[in-house]
């Protein structure tokens, strides 16, 4: 995951890496999170305000003026739906634009369809729920345009021709194999694990012979004639998760021409292509759901989902007990609250958790998570955020500790109070989801502790 950096992300934390590139990452932070520091001598255990952090959309695509067009999803897009257990419905889909090889060659026009076949390679590492459960996925063509000029957000609602289906697969059962067997004409072809249908050929064909033959003759004709496409996932009791970007990922038509020979035309949904996901959670009559409308106390529980869920506030207030002191260390932990008819085999804690600043009204990645984000590794090491097995009163427990130890010492010497957030990594690609306690538990609370010296 941490190989999976959007540009977008990257920007967003450029001018924190700046300020703290000086600094060598080893000494701040990675002893912390061993346990053997908890017991040294000047340390102090806070409370602080938690609750469920204010809706906040997050930009999936724009267009700069320097840098071109950034798919800020630009790694893996969430395709499925799915009966959580503690966090009710959850569906993820996505649109993007087709781009076409420009050609003056459009035999494929007039010529004998034979197949069109739509493929998508999977990030199998992303796949969440019951999965493996039979799914029926849908492909329609666009409504509106994407304006290439436009900013587009998660909370950004596809409109899509409900009554022109381009294609679908049925009670279709996705595999983490290795490899997918095919034959293309006469060669015997071995590929990654992808999810592979066939398009409506009538339907899809009847549109593309709709526009004059010049449409295909330059490079950015077709994407802006043809509005594009959405893929819907409509039953199915999982997420699948797909790399449209990937060569891989294309349309391809498959046609003989007058000649009798068997050709192709190939559709891409390359990087230059705009691409938003869309997102449906309905947290009613959930565990989750209790959490957020405030019927379960966040004292108590406190919630965090991937996608568009709500993410975790947290706001501690400058303390003047702090004056005089120098914080060598500052750490957030949380115990996971796993709850009665949970699944953690099927529905697994999040990988790895961010935190935010958000004091400007701005979502900003703390420095603490700028300076890890170079490898799995170091971003475990200097920042934590991963979920370890742990054992309290003989009980098997699951823990998240976060150093914030550059943000906190930042706060503190302006004398600041902080307005941060709790966000899984990389939110809008995984559905990971769970429940912490909250500071009412005496044994598993919610904390900050502080290591220090006088």
């Amino acid at each position: 995951m941490i190989g999976k950096i959007s540009l977008g992300f990257s920007l967003l934390i450029g001018s924190l890496l700046i300020v703290s590139s000086c600094n060598d990452i080893d000494s701040f932070g990675s002893d912390i999170l061993d346990s053997g520091w908890l017991q040294a001598k000047g340390v102090d255990t806070f409370n602080f305000d938690a609750g469920v952090a204010p809706y906040d959309s997050t930009i999936t695509f724009k267009n700069f003026t320097t840098l071109g067009s950034v798919n800020f999803l630009d790694a893996a897009f969430p395709l499925g739906k799915m009966l959580d257990p503690v966090f009710g419905k959850v569906a993820a889909g996505f649109g993007t634009q087709l781009r076409i090889i420009p050609s003056k060659n459009t035999d494929f026009l007039s010529s004998s369809i034979d197949s069109i076949v739509v493929s998508l390679r999977f990030d199998t590492s992303l796949f969440y729920g019951k999965y493996a459960e039979k799914m029926n996925i849908a492909v329609y063509p666009l409504v509106d345009p994407y304006n290439v000029a436009a900013t587009y957000y998660s909370n950004h609602k596809l409109n899509y021709d409900k009554t022109l289906k381009l294609g679908e697969v049925l009670n279709y059962e996705a595999s983490k194999k290795d490899s997918l067997p095919i034959i293309e004409d006469t060669f015997k072809l071995k590929l990654y694990s992808q999810l592979r249908f066939q398009l409506d050929t009538a339907a899809f064909m009847k549109i593309l012979r709709s526009y004059p033959d010049t449409v295909y003759y330059t490079v950015d004709s077709f994407s802006k004639i043809f509005n594009g496409i959405a893929f819907v996932c409509e039953q199915g009791n999982g997420i699948l998760s797909v790399l449209p970007e990937h060569t891989d990922s294309k349309i391809t038509i498959y046609y003989h021409n007058t000649g009798a020979t068997q050709s192709k035309r190939e559709l891409f949904m390359s990087n230059l292509a705009v691409k938003t996901p869309f997102y449906e959670i309905d947290n009613t009559n959930s565990i989750a759901g209790d959490c957020i409308n405030g019927t379960i106390s966040s004292d108590s529980l406190l919630s965090i989902q991937g996608f568009e869920g709500r993410d975790i506030q947290l706001k501690i207030p400058y303390d003047n007990s702090w004056n005089n002191k120098f914080i060598n260390f500052a750490v957030l932990q949380f115990y996971v609250a796993e709850q009665a008819g949970d699944d953690l085999v099927n529905f697994p804690l999040p990988t790895l958790l961010e935190i935010f600043d958000r004091s400007t009204g701005t979502r900003i990645a703390i420095d603490d998570v700028a300076l890890g984000l170079n490898s799995l590794n170091t971003y475990t090491r200097v920042f934590g955020g991963n979920p370890v097995k742990s054992e309290v009163d003989g009980k098997t427990v699951y823990l998240y500790k976060m150093n914030i130890t550059r943000h906190f010492q930042n706060s503190l010497r302006a004398k600041k109070d902080m307005d941060l957030v709790i966000s899984p990594l990389f939110k809008l690609e995984t559905a990971a989801r769970t429940i912490f306690f909250g500071q009412g538990n005496h044994n598993l609370r919610a904390k900050l502790i502080l290591t220090y010296s006088e």
